[in-house]
């Protein structure tokens, strides 16, 4: 009766230890959840399109996250912006200069600036303002729904997420 009794109670430790280390499997299930899809999923800089025309010129800014058109070559541990500004500078042709700031971060790193550059408009019809830097990098800029793509001199196309909404569902989805 004695040994009945030892071994219920060593079969109650028992689960009562299964059951201790599946809720604590589960807290860091749910700790995870909120590194990656709470903490990775917030910009690291306020994402906007203010950019309008006044006067045959813009005014405002462009900051966004560069989403790469083929997600699988989006490198997970480092995120790249870009904030693009029209300059009060214009050409003989009354085309508009803009700086563009490119601003990396990497995990557990704050954000950096890795420098300005100047890039110039060098199209403009009823949609599209297109601008170009020395390089041949050109920004398109779609003046009726504000989206923003790139293509950089080799070919390869981006977007600029500039909207904190459609970020946060990009990297949801990225992260999984």
């Amino acid at each position: 009766m004695r040994l009945f009794r030892n071994v219920k109670l060593s079969w109650l430790f028992v689960i009562i230890l299964l059951i201790l280390v599946i809720v604590l499997f589960l807290q860091k299930q749910g700790y995870k959840y909120e590194l990656i899809y709470k903490y990775r999923t917030i910009p690291d800089i306020d994402l906007s399109n203010t950019l309008q025309e006044f006067q045959d010129s813009n005014i405002g800014e462009i900051r966004g996250f560069v989403k790469f058109d083929n997600v699988s070559n989006q490198p997970k541990n480092l995120k790249q912006y870009y904030i693009i500004k029209p300059l009060n500078k214009f050409d003989e042709n009354l085309l508009q200069y803009y700086s563009v700031e490119e601003i990396i971060k990497m995990d557990y790193l704050p954000p950096a600036s890795i420098g300005f550059s100047e890039i110039k408009e060098v199209s403009k019809t009823y949609n599209i303002v297109t601008l170009e830097d020395e390089n041949g990098n050109q920004f398109f800029i779609n003046r009726n729904t504000k989206e923003v793509s790139m293509r950089d001199s080799s070919g390869d196309n981006t977007i600029l997420i500039t909207d904190e909404w459609d970020y946060s569902d990009f990297m949801t989805e990225w992260l999984k």
